[in-house]
């Protein structure tokens, strides 16, 4: 059996993923934002993205994720990340404590687990961090989480005393009720509205409550490499 961890501020949410188009940019606005320090990390190595972390309460954050400067492969998201205008909600997680548990339900309940993978992040002679994870099809959507186990989860500064609290979490789709039915089997406990796509989160800062919502995003393979490898080719030329 597994089970989805709540978090102690009542929420099933390990981490929120915030796309900006340059990650050092994208820390400063949000420090501005809210007036907290954002740990900035080293870039994993062989990686297209490279992030920060601003503890949102106990082991949640709001991840700022851009392309790796140093990555020149051609990665659809790194390329959707290069052509955002402004700060983007763009992904989130839940955190289990059996991926392989987990997977048996999806199984089970004819659930799509897709793109599973185990990380290891090296840093010196340790690890930094490991975990599996996969995200919930089909397709990537916004307002659909992915899933992960920490095997060993990284130290950030801000967590030991976070600044931040998680006050709100929205999701809207059309699908909702669709969406919803698969979260009832899984047992993801938070539910989507009716509406139109969208993403939104409320937090308790230094500087006051912030909040952020914005459209979701839909990719679905092939269309999504086609869309998104004319993105970044405008983005060259």
């Amino acid at each position: 059996m597994t089970n989805i961890i709540r978090r102690s501020h009542g929420f099933q949410l390990d981490h929120i993923g915030l796309g900006v188009p340059d990650t050092k940019e994208g820390v400063k606005w949000v420090e501005e934002q809210t007036g907290a320090k954002v740990d900035l990390h080293d870039p994993e190595p062989d990686q297209f993205y490279w992030s920060g972390s601003l503890a949102i309460g106990d082991q949640s954050f709001l991840e700022i994720i851009g392309p790796n400067p140093n990555y020149k492969k051609f990665q659809p998201f790194a390329a959707l990340m290069k052509t955002l205008s402004e700060p983007r909600l763009l992904f989130w997680y839940i955190a289990v404590d059996s991926f392989a548990a987990f997977q048996e339900l999806a199984r089970q309940t004819k659930a799509k687990l897709e793109r599973v993978e185990g990380v290891n992040i090296e840093g010196g002679e340790t690890t930094q961090a490991s975990y599996w994870r996969g995200l919930i099809g089909p397709g990537f959507l916004s307002e659909r989480p992915n899933v992960i186990e920490w095997i060993k989860r990284p130290n950030r500064e801000s967590q030991a005393t976070p600044e931040c609290k998680l006050m709100e979490f929205q999701l809207a789709n059309p699908q909702a009720d669709e969406i919803n039915q698969v979260f009832t089997k899984l047992g993801i406990d938070v539910p989507v509205s009716n509406g139109k796509s969208s993403i939104g989160i409320t937090i308790d800062t230094p500087k006051g409550r912030w909040e952020i919502e914005n459209e979701g995003v839909r990719w679905t393979m092939p269309g999504m490499l086609l869309e998104v490898a004319a993105l970044w080719w405008r983005t060259r030329n």
